[in-house]
Parts: structure tokens; C-alpha cells; sequence
């Protein structure tokens, strides 16, 4: 279950060092619940949650940062073995998913790298199904375009270059 946990932390944030956090944190939250009906479930949903709060204040950080974010490979010799599966995780992808906002973020990898259901993805990101069908429709579309999640201050990038 660890190396699921860890694979989809890491496809939502890009850091190795920041998915492992979550991971943790997820363990720790599922000491505290006591008595859950569906592990694997609870863990899936609290390790996705904790990545969109991460995604949503690394935002802030981001903002301040003047070049383009580059995310951590993973290059570890004893990293987990879902993340170096066939369709193992590029740096190209990491940088594409970049460019979507934490929630299409995760509808995104939930839905195309683990094959969730909708029903599943909407429980663990608080949404309607519906909902989720239009944030992974658009995610794509972001995606495929590959267009910015949101454009510079001209004034800003004047003054950077």
C-alpha cells in the first residue's frame, strides 16, 4: 500500500522529499482514526487531500520563485517500485501537470495513472461526479494545449529578463 501512497503523492507534487511527508502524515492520520471500514480508501483520500494542501501552499512559494519549476526526479536506487512501472512517471509529464490547479491535479492522476472510478475520484476530492467528468475534461485540455495555468505580469517578466 506504501508504494500506491507514494506513487500518487509524488505524481501530484513532483518531490520525492514532499511525497514521502505526505506519506507519512497519511500513516499518522490513520493511527489517530481508529476503526476504518475500507483502508486502502482512507489512505488514498487522505494521501490525495494532503497533496492538494501541499500543491495549494507550494503555489505561494512558487509565485516568488523567478524561473520556471522544475520537479525532483526520481533517481533513487531503493525508491518504490509503483513509481517505476511501464508508464513510470517523466519529467516531461511532472512539468505538464504543473500546469494544472491541485484539484485537476489530482482528478487527473487518480483518473488516467490508477484508473479510479469517478465515483471514487468524487468521494476523495469532495466533488460531484459530474463535476469530476468536467475537471478531467478540462485537465486534458490544459494538458494537450499546453497552455500555463495562468499568465505573468508583463511588468514582472520585464523585469526579471
Amino acid at each position: 500500500m506504501r508504494d500506491l501512497l507514494f506513487s500518487i503523492a509524488y505524481r501530484m507534487l513532483g518531490s520525492v522529499a514532499e511525497a514521502e511527508d505526505v506519506v507519512q502524515e497519511a500513516y499518522l492520520r490513520r493511527q489517530q482514526a481508529g476503526e476504518v471500514e475500507n483502508e486502502r480508501a482512507f489512505m488514498t483520500t487522505v494521501v490525495t487531500r494532503l497533496a492538494i494542501d501541499v500543491l495549494r501552499s507550494a503555489r505561494v512559494r512558487r509565485e516568488a520563485y523567478p524561473g520556471e519549476w522544475l520537479p525532483e526526479p526520481l533517481v533513487e536506487a531503493d525508491a518504490p517500485k509503483a513509481a517505476e512501472t511501464e508508464d513510470e512517471v517523466s519529467l516531461a509529464m511532472l512539468v505538464l501537470l504543473e500546469r494544472l490547479s491541485p484539484v485537476e491535479r489530482a482528478v487527473f492522476v487518480l483518473r488516467e495513472s490508477f484508473d479510479f472510478d469517478f465515483a471514487q475520484i468524487a468521494a476523495i476530492v469532495d466533488r460531484s461526479e459530474d463535476n469530476c467528468r468536467q475537471i478531467l475534461s478540462r485537465a486534458r485540455r490544459r494538458v494537450e494545449d499546453g497552455r500555463p495555468r495562468f499568465d505573468a505580469d508583463p511588468k514582472e517578466r520585464r523585469a526579471l529578463a
